[in-house]
């Protein structure tokens, strides 16, 4: 199934392990489907109902939960019913060489990374147990051995659960449209055909088109497109020195005029008007 959001974002991450504590007083919905190079662990202790998708598929769960998103699935959640506290999560990313530095008999890679999106419906206790260690990750600034350690001591405890709480296992067959995403990351400013994408990759352009589609919910142009007006957005703000023309030549625009026309149609002000408009704002 399609997924039912406006964007689907590609949202690389810098720091090889990291933790950040989410919290709303209402339901919990997201503003798009994102991808990124890092394992996702994310764990939820607040009493909701929640939609999980995962590289085009649907899942509903309750929360309490921990959820383990594999590099490179597409994935995204919604909840109802919260509780009068809100939702609340930690979203805890770690990159695959820093993992790879644990033991395998400690680890349990076989079966905690085997699947794109594996769930864990937790008890109370549960939740409140794994949370103590979370909340000291998100302590950590940089990548320490103690951070590593608390992450050690979280994906062990995950292991351990499986024996006991209701797990879920998802995995799609068109796992290759991540490495399509990081292609068109790479060469955003080239002209570049369906053809000659689906040709990359081995894949026939009528495959290629309905894997993308199905996965991040957007054809291969809009992202293309959506792509290089995000680019532009930063060169806008982070290059003053450039002009309109050479922002978009930079940025893979056939012309100047074209991209003023969609960057204004995407962000509601013509590039002119944005950069002033963030130049104001920093200012003050």
């Amino acid at each position: 199934m399609h997924l039912p959001v406006s964007r689907f974002r590609y949202s690389p991450k810098k720091a090889p392990i990291s933790a950040q504590y989410i919290t709303v007083r209402e339901n919990y919905v997201a503003r798009d489907a994102h991808m990124h190079h890092l394992n996702e662990l994310l764990l939820i202790p607040c009493h909701a109902k929640a939609f999980l998708f995962s590289n085009g598929n649907r899942l509903q769960i309750q929360t309490p939960a921990l959820i383990l998103h594999r590099a490179g699935s597409y994935h995204y959640i919604d909840t109802e019913d919260v509780g009068p506290e809100g939702y609340s999560c930690y979203c805890i990313h770690f990159a695959e060489q820093h993992v790879k530095q644990i033991p395998e008999a400690l680890l349990h890679s076989d079966l905690l990374f085997s699947d794109d999106c594996l769930v864990l419906e937790l008890t109370e206790e549960q939740s409140a147990e794994l949370f103590r260690y979370a909340e000291l990750l998100s302590l950590e600034e940089t990548c320490t051995e103690k951070n590593l350690f608390l992450l050690l001591i979280l994906l062990n405890e995950a292991h351990r659960l499986l024996k006991t709480a209701k797990v879920t296992r998802q995995n799609t067959s068109n796992s290759y449209i991540f490495d399509v995403v990081q292609y068109l990351v790479a060469h955003y400013n080239e002209s570049l055909t369906t053809q000659q994408i689906a040709s990359a990759f081995h894949v026939s352009v009528s495959k290629i088109n309905n894997d993308f589609q199905h996965i991040t919910g957007q054809t291969l142009n809009r992202f293309c497109n959506n792509l290089r007006l995000t680019r532009a957005g930063e060169f806008l703000i982070t290059h003053p020195h450039l002009s309109i023309a050479e922002i978009a030549a930079r940025c893979g625009f056939s012309s100047e005029s074209y991209f003023i026309q969609s960057f204004q149609k995407s962000n509601g002000l013509t590039p002119n008007a944005y950069r002033k408009k963030v130049k104001k704002e920093e200012e003050l």
